[in-house]
């Protein structure tokens, strides 16, 4: 991505937050997307510059009380909008408690209802409540805050798909030259629909990009990469999730295209504070490594023993495996300490590593 960011933004967008920096309240006259920690699912408070918030999924219903308590700690009793992408457990499970616990105008879903008890009971929830549902179509916008931030659905398109993956909604938020891309959990179908829509998705001088289904494979393909060419990416996945989300392929394209990669599984909850002037600020825990193609995530696998083992899976013991310990080495450092500890001087290093490609 031949993009080079001026000197001062490029101090703005430093990995550790500032001395002093308060995680939940908001700053005025601001854009501010935090995705919050809700394991294997998606939750996302969208704060806007004129105070209104909205909610973006809610994760499973176990993630509810997370959920309601990470909202209050910030202070947010209304939300102007919530929004469901689509009508799966991960996304909507946790909508009709937290719906109970704030006011709420108005729920925006896709149009394609799923026939399952936890769709039913957040609607049934959204009735007592007398929150109108609406459904929402490509080409439309959402007023959050029309005076500053313009807010344009993507997806789904007026005939659907007919899957609700697919269909998600999927959401640009342009706040001067800052933009961001909420994808719910559209794939490659959805993808290409918007990609032959016709919708803006030209470039702003700085892009955020909410990975579509986890960091699954099925989405954020090359083309749609190409086209929003997204400078940071942020996936929404459970540590140890069963769906190996997110998966390589997918992070190594992003960090290929020059996005920095985070995950709500290794970095927690990650905050996005965009100011009127393009300027941003993000406070997370460490981008992902960089990838080595066919390889794993940390950790290599659920039994992790400490041996030297052929990580990246091309069957032989070569420089890539090194070199992904090597990357490896915050979370060996934290979880196997001792059986990392190969030339014994009680601490995980680059001795280790290097006694590892001695032996290769």
């Amino acid at each position: 991505m031949n993009r080079c960011l001026p000197a001062l933004l490029l101090l703005l967008l430093i990995v550790a937050p500032a001395v002093g920096y308060d995680h939940d309240s908001y700053e005025p006259d601001t854009l501010t997307l935090t995705f919050l920690d809700v394991g294997q699912g998606d939750a996302i408070l969208v704060q806007a510059a004129n105070g209104r918030a909205m909610l973006v999924d809610a994760g499973e219903a176990s993630a509810a009380p997370n959920v309601s308590a990470r909202l209050a700690a910030k202070g947010v009793t209304h939300l102007a909008y919530l929004v469901g992408t689509h009508d799966h457990d991960d996304h909507i499970g946790g909508m009709a408690s937290v719906v109970g616990s704030l006011a709420v105008d108005e729920y925006l879903e896709n149009g394609d209802p799923a026939p399952s008890e936890t769709a039913a009971a957040l609607h049934e929830t959204l009735a007592l409540r007398a929150i109108p549902a609406r459904n929402l179509t490509a080409g439309e916008t959402i007023p959050l805050d029309p005076a500053n931030i313009t807010v344009t659905v993507l997806n789904p398109q007026p005939v659907r798909i007919g899957d609700e993956n697919e269909d998600s909604i999927v959401l640009r938020l342009v706040w001067g030259e800052t933009s961001f891309f909420l994808t719910g959990d559209a794939g490659a179908a959805a993808e290409d629909q918007i990609l032959a829509s016709g919708l803006p998705l030209a470039h702003t001088y700085f892009t955020f990009l909410k990975v579509g289904h986890h960091g699954s494979d099925t989405a954020t393909g090359a083309p749609f990469v190409a086209a929003v060419q997204p400078n940071v990416s942020v996936i929404e996945c459970g540590r140890f999730n069963p769906y190996d989300h997110p998966s390589q392929v997918v992070v190594k394209r992003l960090q290929d295209a020059g996005s920095e990669v985070f995950t709500t599984a290794s970095s927690g909850e990650v905050r996005i504070i965009s100011y009127q002037y393009g300027y941003v600020e993000y406070s997370h825990g460490g981008q992902l490594p960089v990838t080595v193609e066919g390889a794993s995530l940390p950790p290599t696998d659920p039994d992790f023993d400490g041996l030297f083992e052929d990580v990246n899976g091309n069957r032989r013991l070569d420089f890539a495996d090194v070199v992904l310990y090597f990357n490896e080495m915050s979370w060996i450092a934290e979880n196997e300490r001792w059986w990392f500890d190969y030339n014994d001087n009680r601490r995980i290093d680059f001795a280790d590593v290097v006694w590892l490609f001695d032996r290769l």
